[in-house]
């Protein structure tokens, strides 16, 4: 006989200012939470105005000197639930199961201390981070959602699935907030193209957490050996490299450029393979993206957790004189190997040499992006111009001789390791220091 706990909706409903006035707002309603014998928790719910998708918490209360709270359990227990969660879901009504862990004790929920969440949001608007399978056996159109990073299973850095056979994606709510991208004077390694301009982007759109590392590169096409670092200990969860921007989004031909943005990525790119195994329009960052989410709130002068340029410059190892704020969040040329080591990157020791990082080896940014600084320089969309700042954000679709190239990597002295920082290189360059990250729109069908 299974013992009933009805427990009280908290339903997150937030006024998105992109969203019509006709349009619907996705609504939960009879939510109810039960325990049979064997522990077994079952969360019905129905959903209108739907699809949405769907995430859950669960909340034990407690009391303090105003009365009753209510608190989350922890994601991390939450995150085993299976059934019409963490995914888009179709009107009607649902379950979700679950397992409690011995959170409580004999894993039985207390009677009237604790109720379910369960929260709808509307598909232009979905959780903050996704986890999209790309595995041998992954399908379409399966993606998960999770409303922040405690949530995903195993942990996003302690789960080597999402360096290897998943992709992690954060959201980044751009829409309608003006920014200055570019320098100051404050910077005082600064080049002529940094020139501040204000920029205000249309769109909120996902990014990867990890650039593409090459266990994943393999997945997304076989039979394209990644680069340098291959033999490197762990090198599935360090990020590919040599590869050129015309392998990733133009075309499978190293010698000919067939596509370019706006249009979708030519057929047989890396881009386009990575659509047809997902269903997601995956595509590079734009410049301005790249540098918004790199900069995660904080302006010039400032790595993307709020820790402040040092403006060293030193072109030769100089352990009295490094960046520390650089070296906790990146792997340049001043702590790897290689640079202390002075030797010659084209140099066979220094083949033996590992350069790169582990995806995750040092610390994110404020909105828990991992290496946008340094490790390998990352592709953008865009065509290089030394001026950009009549653009507004928009991609430079002006072709030229160069793509744009961000963030600095494993070779880069201090100077070169900024969030302004720009560099460019031929659609065709293939080098052992430059990698992709990947971008896509957070509104989903």
């Amino acid at each position: 006989m299974k013992t009933s706990v009805t427990r009280s909706l908290s339903l997150v409903l937030a006024a998105y200012a992109a969203l019509p006035v006709s349009a619907a707002v996705p609504e939960v309603s009879g939510v109810s939470m039960t325990q049979d014998s064997s522990r077994l928790v079952t969360i019905a719910y129905t959903l209108a105005d739907a699809p949405a998708v769907i995430t859950l918490d669960v909340q034990t209360n407690y009391l303090d000197g105003a009365g009753t709270k209510w608190a989350s359990i922890g994601g991390e227990v939450i995150c085993t639930a299976q059934g019409d969660v963490w995914k888009k879901v179709a009107a009607g009504a649902h379950t979700i199961t679950w397992r409690p862990a011995l959170f409580w004790p004999d894993h039985k929920i207390p009677a009237g201390g604790a109720r379910a969440v369960v929260t709808a949001w509307p598909l232009d608007n979905p959780p903050d981070y996704m986890v999209v399978d790309i595995s041998a056996a992954a399908q379409p159109n399966t993606q998960r959602y999770y409303p922040s990073a405690d949530f995903i299973p195993g942990g996003i850095v302690a789960n080597d699935e999402y360096r290897k056979t998943s992709i992690a994606m954060r959201k980044i709510m751009a829409k309608g907030v003006t920014w200055t991208m570019g320098s100051t004077p404050a910077e005082s390694q600064r080049a002529s193209d940094e020139a501040t301009h204000k920029v205000t982007l249309d769109d909120n759109y996902y990014i990867g957490v990890f650039e593409v590392t090459q266990q994943q590169l393999a997945l997304i096409k076989p039979g394209r050996q990644t680069g340098y670092f291959y033999t490197a200990t762990d090198w599935q969860m360090r990020p590919c490299e040599q590869h050129s921007y015309i392998e990733i989004r133009d075309g499978d031909s190293q010698s000919t450029s067939v596509s370019s943005y706006p249009s979708a990525p030519a057929s047989g790119s890396y881009l386009d393979l990575l659509r047809s195994k997902t269903g997601i329009a995956f595509d590079l960052p734009s410049e301005a993206q790249w540098e918004f989410a790199a900069r995660a709130g904080h302006g010039s002068g400032l790595y993307g957790d709020d820790s402040a340029i040092l403006n060293k410059n030193n072109t030769s190892y100089n352990a009295s004189n490094l960046d520390a704020n650089l070296g906790r969040i990146a792997r340049y040329k001043w702590n790897c190997t290689w640079g202390m080591s002075g030797a010659d990157c084209g140099s066979t020791s220094a083949r033996a040499d590992v350069s790169t990082a582990i995806c995750g080896s040092y610390a994110p940014n404020d909105w828990g992006l991992y290496d946008i600084i340094g490790n390998v320089a990352e592709w953008c969309l865009d065509w290089y111009a030394s001026d950009i700042s009549s653009l507004n954000g928009a991609v430079n679709t002006t072709a030229g001789s160069a793509r744009v190239c961000r963030g600095g990597s494993w070779r880069s002295i201090d100077s070169e390791c900024r969030p302004a920082r720009r560099a460019s290189a031929a659609p065709n360059t293939r080098v052992w220091y430059t990698g992709f990250r990947l971008a896509c729109p957070a509104a989903q069908n």
